[in-house]
């Protein structure tokens, strides 16, 4: 059931999907002082480029009608307006606070947006309607669920607004249609990228802002101390100097010639196009986000790093594979504590890798032992003293000597008896700005105190005007620039229920919520695509449903737009901050993709040294015979407290913090992310990643696709092959499916095991990189059908280093079950298509691939009566499909008792029968699980990705003796006999009964189904309503094209 509508949590993600890499990179290991080019993956010299492929004649007929699209993208166009968005349940505050802001921003310069934008959540309510959507979906109903997406011409007509933009040599019209997607038309390719940049602007400027600035590690200097994890996650994948980020742009330009030349140019027309909207903006000309005025931030004109350090942000944490060897280190040196055997250990950390399991499903069925090595040593126990004679140059660290390092550390400062601030000579004031903040804030407050007091507001308004006033008393202190101690109890907030608690932190601490959804990163996978073959449709055209998924946000990340100017002709999303469309379609294909996870970063060892002149403190490590210095990036400045930081503890309302950034970086191998010992020797552990040092390379894919290079199967590989991160990629046109997954995966050394850290001494180095052909690739396969949702990209192509979710169960199950329907039933259409994504939108995973082996296992024995009631409702559900669906919209599941039962009993069966996985959860402290237990539904979405679910069904499976690839080691409640597998299990549902208040109250078994509900994460002022919860593509396309250029 539903408990209303709960608050949006205070932690979020920042993406995604891994799977947005617009300009990622191709470092090959380059380092700051390195200066030789580095490869994209089709290279077979690692310095000569090879030439391009042969250009397709230019588009003729762009706006053309070659075939339906349909795509979707909540919860809208716009951003989310101003601060009457947020208020606009109170009747006329908009209209006073805007009243109010006329005089207090007069100073600023800048006039913020307070009114609620007319395409800030259109597009919400259709992409929810799908879950309430009845079976039988025909064509003609699909725009219930969709909206069209042609390549419209300037002269369509029935624009919604029109607009020319002009500045010096620019010229641009942007036209919105009824959903407020910007259609950008300029004479040539340089006007249409400044006409991008503008419209990115107005769509996303405060969103802009945000991401330059964690791009860059110092998203704290920018919002003050409401989080510090982009900052870390920076500091130990991707810590760059300004200059670096500048030298990326020469070096990309360098590295590809032409392509190279006109990616800069795009870049600079891009940045323009921005810088324009900006301009208008401190002109008050344009109104601005309310932010900027709320945190007391400068808008600060933008710069082509800007782009490098958002495609830094992207590709540095989202889009990479492996680098976490040293987990495996861990986890072995736990399970040989924990069975007293080298081999017992070695068999079961097998098990739980799942590196390369035959049951697992994959994208391709073609096999592909392309990798570097081609396979894994399945055959080897790496604690055994065999390891040194095979792989000389693998690393089993000493066990207990492993500590992580941390290259970013805070401390509070500006208070009495604390530090003083760094870059401020002494003390900070509470709150960013002057006077025109403070008295900003203290009239707002002076009007909601009036406003709250209002006979039309309920009884919830008492207990709103109650925490308003204690609130009231906590800011009246930030005004001081030293704030003194505040009591932790504040007046009237302890008669507050949890609920009114939350309709105030709603209504009242809007930014603190909102921005505060910065907190935590995206997912690491995430994304479906499901394509047919030609042959099996109705139509005889191959159709397309697919899309990143990446997360809920409030303005949304990604930004849809269409572009055309010169030779470029696209429409689809970006990733705000990047000049390309890089998911969308030109006139007569599209494409789409899905995070990769394959492994191109390895953990490096390199022994210390001492240095006669260290100026850095840092010492030095041995690399080919002498000792080098690190390089150490040694920056400082000061979090400043603000409207962003959470005030859960009142005592830390005004407190600052001293923010420090020690990265450690060697020249060869990428930064230091731990120290340990070697037979007592000290080390350092470092992250050498392909794509370091060169995150804007992955531009030139993209910058091609816009500009319809891809018009065939073999153009679309030799695009995509130049994407430098780890992604798999999907092609459809009239006549054609293809699959792509690209990479710059290394040549690895003979003596090194992929699965453990390797030294970093200059013996074994990469050898350059694979090659196209080796990249798993296929078209229009003969099963008809493609399927992707993170899951293994090919038959024999192995698991990155500590990826164990590619085991016998995975996510992309639900998609093929219902693919291989599809295909033996024919005639599909594009509606089929969508309902099989609808329906595997709603599984349970654990009901559909889990339960009937447990089940079974039940089955072998009698049952009792309360278990028979139990096994038949979980059967009857799973014979539904195992649904996670409220189609009639009563705020019940249409399987409540089913779900409700899932839930209860899946952590007990856990812990009946996995004994063995459950006890790495807590090792001195530390979860050394490779994967969590269950990745279950949630306000963002994506489930199901990694779990035991495998573990689950296989171990079942072995007590059933169906098992066709048994474990080494792993076993049913830790035992060879099925009856007490089965007793375990048995027990485990009766626990889950009793849990459930028994066997009679049935009936009544509920879920709150408000915990699982998608919540768009603010990144700002605005918020907009729960929606029931749907595991798909945030952005997603429906594609059936019917003719061809």
């Amino acid at each position: 059931m539903k408990s209303g509508h709960s608050l949006n949590r205070l932690a979020a993600a920042l993406f995604t999907a891994g799977l947005l890499t617009a300009c990622g990179g191709g470092g090959g290991g380059s380092s700051p002082a390195a200066s030789t080019p580095t490869p994209t993956p089709n290279q077979p010299d690692p310095v000569t480029p090879t030439e391009p492929a042969p250009r397709p004649s230019a588009v003729t007929a762009p706006y053309a009608d070659y075939g339906p699209v349909l795509n979707i993208l909540p919860p809208g166009q716009d951003d989310g307006g101003g601060l009457g968005n947020l208020t606009q349940d109170i009747p006329g505050l908009g209209d006073l606070i805007n009243t109010l802001l006329n005089d207090l921003v007069a100073e600023t310069g800048l006039v913020p947006a307070l009114t609620k934008e007319p395409h800030f959540d259109d597009q919400l309510p259709i992409y929810d309607a799908l879950s309430h959507s009845q079976p039988g979906l025909t064509d003609d109903q699909l725009t219930h669920y969709f909206k069209p997406a042609p390549l419209l011409g300037p002269d369509a007509g029935n624009w919604e607004s029109e607009t020319t933009i002009t500045s010096g040599n620019y010229q641009v019209d942007i036209k919105r249609d009824n959903f407020g997607v910007p259609h950008i038309f300029g004479d040539s390719r340089r006007d249409a990228l400044f006409g991008t940049g503008y419209a990115t602007a107005a769509d996303r400027l405060f969103l802009l802002d945000v991401l330059r600035r964690a791009g860059r590690g110092q998203l704290s200097r920018f919002l003050g101390p409401a989080d510090f994890s982009f900052d870390k996650d920076i500091a130990e994948n991707a810590p760059y100097r300004e200059e670096d980020l500048t030298r990326q742009i020469a070096e990309t330009v360098g590295r590809f010639g032409d392509d190279g030349a006109q990616v800069y140019q795009d870049a600079t027309d891009y940045v323009a196009g921005l810088n324009k909207y900006v301009a208008d903006a401190q002109a008050g000309l344009l109104q601005v986000p309310i932010e900027y005025v709320g945190l007391g931030v400068q808008l600060e004109p933008f710069k082509i790093e800007d782009v490098v350090a958002i495609a830094t942000l992207i590709q540095g944490i989202f889009a990479g594979g492996g680098g976490d060897e040293q987990k495996n280190v861990l986890l072995l040196q736990a399970l040989r504590e924990q069975t007293g055997s080298d081999q017992a250990a070695c068999d079961l950390w097998h098990d739980l890798r799942h590196g390369t399991d035959a049951d697992s499903t994959v994208t391709t069925a073609l096999s592909f032992a392309t990798q570097s090595p081609p396979s894994l040593p399945d055959d080897l126990c790496p604690l055994s003293g065999e390891l040194s004679s095979r792989f000389p140059g693998a690393v089993m660290f000493d066990a207990g000597s492993y500590q992580p390092y941390e290259a970013l550390t805070t401390e509070p400062c500006g208070r009495p008896g604390q530090a003083s601030c760094p870059e401020t000579g002494g003390n900070l004031p509470a709150l960013p700005g002057t006077g025109v903040v403070g008295g900003l804030l203290d009239n707002v407050q002076d009007i909601l105190s009036g406003v709250l007091s209002l006979s039309f507001l309920d009884d919830d308004g008492q207990q709103l005007r109650s925490d308003w006033a204690a609130l009231r008393i906590a800011m009246d202190r930030l005004w001081q620039p030293q704030p003194e101690a505040i009591s932790p109890r504040l007046p009237g907030a302890s008669s507050l229920t949890p609920d009114q608690r939350q309709q105030v932190e709603q209504r009242l601490a809007s930014l603190e919520k909102g921005l505060a959804g910065l907190r935590h990163r995206f997912p690491p996978t995430m994304s479906n695509a499901l394509l047919i073959n030609a042959e099996h449709t109705a139509s005889g055209q191959p159709i397309a449903v697919f899309g990143p998924q990446t997360g809920y946000f409030e303005p949304q990340l990604l930004l849809e737009m269409s572009v055309n100017g010169g030779d470029i002709h696209t429409r689809g999303m970006t990733f705000t901050g990047l000049p390309y469309v890089v998911i969308g379609h030109g006139p007569d294909f599209a494409w789409s993709a899905t995070s990769g996870s394959s492994d191109l970063s390895d953990v490096r060892v390199v022994r210390l040294c001492s240095l006669d002149d260290d100026s850095t403190g840092a010492g030095g490590y041995l690399y080919q015979g002498g000792c080098k210095a690190f390089d150490v990036i040694d920056q400082q400045w000061a979090a400043r407290w603000n409207l962003a930081v959470p005030t859960d503890d009142p005592s830390s309302i005004g407190q600052n913090y001293a923010v420090h950034r020690r990265a450690i970086r060697t020249e060869e191998y990428g930064p230091v992310i731990g120290y340990a010992t070697v037979n007592g020797q000290p080390v350092a552990l470092t992250r050498q990643r392909s794509t370091y040092f060169a995150e804007l390379d992955t531009a030139l894919p993209f910058m091609q696709a816009t500009r319809n290079d891809p018009h065939d199967v073999q153009s679309f590989y030799d695009t995509f092959n130049s994407t430098t991160g780890s992604f798999n990629w999907f092609y459809i046109d009239d006549r054609d499916i293809a699959y792509f997954h690209s990479g710059l995966y290394p040549q690895r050394s003979p003596g090194v095991d992929p699965e453990l850290p390797s030294w970093g001494n200059g013996q074994y180095d990469w050898q350059g990189f694979i090659g196209q052909d080796a990249h798993p690739h296929e078209s229009n396969p003969p099963r008809g059908y493609l399927a992707s949702w993170n899951n293994r990209p090919a038959r024999d192509w192995w698991a990155a280093d500590a990826n164990a979710s590619y085991g016998p169960v995975h996510r992309n199950d639900m998609l093929e079950v219902r693919l291989r329907k599809l295909v033996e039933q024919g005639s599909v259409t594009r509606a089929n298509m969508v309902e099989a994504m609808g329906d595997a939108a709603h599984v349970d995973l654990r009901g559909q691939e889990v339960l009937p082996s447990a089940l079974a296992l039940l089955d072998t024995a009698p049952l009792t009566g309360d278990q028979d009631s139990a096994v038949t409702l979980l059967k009857n559900w799973v014979l539904d499909g195992a649904q996670r669906r409220d189609r009639d919209q009563s705020g019940d599941y249409d399987d409540e008792s089913a779900v409700a039962l899932m839930n209860a009993w899946y952590p007990l069966m856990i812990d009946a029968l996995l004994p063995q996985v459950t006890a790495m959860e807590d090792v001195d402290g530390k979860n050394l699980t490779l994967m969590g237990r269950d990745n279950k539904p949630s306000a963002q979405g994506s489930a199901y990705q990694s779990g035991d679910y495998g573990y689950l069904q296989r171990v079942l499976d072995q007590a059933l003796g169906t098992s066709q690839h048994p474990y080494r080691a792993l076993r049913c409640a830790n035992s060879d006999d099925a009856q007490t597998c089965r007793q375990a299990l048995a027990d485990s549902l009766n626990q889950a009964i009793d849990q459930l208040g028994g066997i009679a109250s049935m009936d009544s078994w509920q879920v709150d189904e408000s915990q699982d509900q998608i919540q768009h994460r603010a990144i700002g002022l605005s918020s907009v309503p729960a929606i029931d919860w749907q595991n798909r593509p945030t952005f997603q396309q429906v594609v059936e094209f019917t003719g061809h250029r």
